[in-house]
């Protein structure tokens, strides 16, 4: 019975988790539904009984009548604003990589400094990254904790960009530095994978607090 009740509560927190319900809700919920269920095996009711066959359906009831609040982790929005916004910051580094626009700190082409490429790189990828920032900041400071999901960003970004990068080049020696599409393809799905990784696990982490709430009921701010 008791393996009944524990596999029971397993799919109900499961289900919740799914629907993004706060971390504390959803441990206040099983150890609710626990003990109802526990009560109900005293009195050799089956969790079957009280359940049914939908676990899910269930649990999203039980969710509805408690009147949660979910968690708006807003993941497609998201990554679709941080691309836009990394834009701009992309056509200018364009620009300058392809002398369109031209920079004190350009190396001259025929005697490369690895320092001044090194360091013209790195500006413009703190560019990128800034743009990409202030437009998700902007765009969506409306979201809870959206605040610590940016710095969350400034912080896995780099670090996702500097593990990407070596990968990337190593598949690229594989195939000699080929430009053929399908490559091109892939190297963007490796590199961008990686950063669509870091912005995903960044709101995730700037969430994991909220799920405390406050002794009158407040939400956290």
């Amino acid at each position: 019975m008791h393996e009944s009740i524990d596999r029971s509560v397993t799919a109900a927190a499961r289900e919740w988790r799914r629907l993004h319900i706060r971390p504390a809700d959803v441990a206040r919920l099983s150890d609710d539904l626990r003990d109802d269920l526990t009560a109900a095996a005293a009195e050799g009711i089956d969790p079957a009984d009280l359940i049914g066959r939908d676990t899910r359906s269930f649990a999203r009831r039980l969710a509805d009548e408690a009147r949660v609040d979910r968690i708006p982790y807003e993941f497609d929005r998201l990554l679709l604003t941080s691309l836009v916004g990394a834009l701009p910051g992309l056509a200018f580094a364009y620009g300058v990589l392809y002398g369109y626009i031209p920079i004190p700190a350009r190396p001259p082409a025929d005697e490369p400094n690895i320092g001044a490429v090194v360091a013209v790189y790195a500006a413009l990828a703190c560019l990128v990254l800034l743009s990409s920032l202030l437009t998700v900041w902007f765009r969506l400071r409306h979201l809870p904790s959206m605040g610590r999901t940016v710095l969350a960003m400034a912080l896995l970004l780099p670090l996702a960009g500097a593990v990407a990068t070596p990968i990337t080049m190593a598949f690229a020696a594989t195939v000699n530095y080929s430009t053929a599409l399908p490559v091109v393809a892939i190297e963007c799905t490796l590199f961008g994978g990686a950063l669509a990784g870091a912005i995903v696990l960044a709101r995730r982490w700037s969430l994991r607090d909220r799920s405390a709430p406050t002794a009158a009921g407040m939400r956290p701010a």
